[in-house]
């Protein structure tokens, strides 16, 4: 009886000195003092917008330094960790980059073939400008990267085939069933 008892407390000592150890090496990656109180005051006006994009908020009608740093107090407090781990997770955003695929045969090696993810492709028609402008592109791409979608533009006019279509004028409707494609006429 004595001996299970002493196994047991045994069991619940080993647990207490694991869970030490792994909150030790938690303070080692963010900080000893990773649960002290930050002043949002002295955050700069980028930090302050990086904490709330961390939170889910947006600060988009906010022009001013005071308004969104009242917006963070309101939205809680800020712990060094949050921003620690904030301020990482935007150096690590900043690195994410978008493929420019060469051409169809690229695009179906990388998205079709391998179907191993999401992905948000941006197609620019022939002699076209993107819909979508570079600066807004960028941040769609730093936004959906953090749920890992992958993204890639697809100009038509960097593939050969897609120029050898549009100067003959014939237009594919592969997608179609085969008794709607006699119904189209090809020009």
């Amino acid at each position: 009886m004595w001996l299970k008892l002493f196994f047991l407390l045994l069991y619940f000592l080993v647990l207490f000195v694991l869970a030490r150890f792994f909150e030790a090496i938690v303070w080692y990656e963010t900080g000893i003092f990773a649960t002290q109180l930050v002043d949002p005051v002295a955050l700069s006006f980028k930090k302050l917008k990086t904490i709330l994009e961390c939170r889910g908020l947006g600060y988009s009608g906010l022009p001013e330094k005071k308004d969104v740093r009242e917006l963070v107090e309101k939205s809680g407090d800020l712990m060094e960790g949050e921003l620690y781990s904030a301020l990482k997770e935007e150096e690590a955003s900043e690195s994410v980059s978008s493929t420019n695929f060469s051409g169809e045969m690229h695009f179906y090696e990388l998205v079709e073939d391998t179907k191993d993810g999401i992905w948000l492709v941006q197609v620019i028609a022939n002699d076209r400008s993107p819909l979508v402008g570079k600066i807004h592109w960028e941040k769609m791409v730093k936004k959906v990267s953090r749920f890992g979608i992958r993204t890639g533009t697809f100009n038509c006019s960097s593939d050969p085939r897609a120029k050898l279509r549009a100067k003959s004028g014939i237009q594919l409707h592969s997608q179609l069933p085969q008794k709607e494609k006699s119904t189209y006429e090809y020009s």
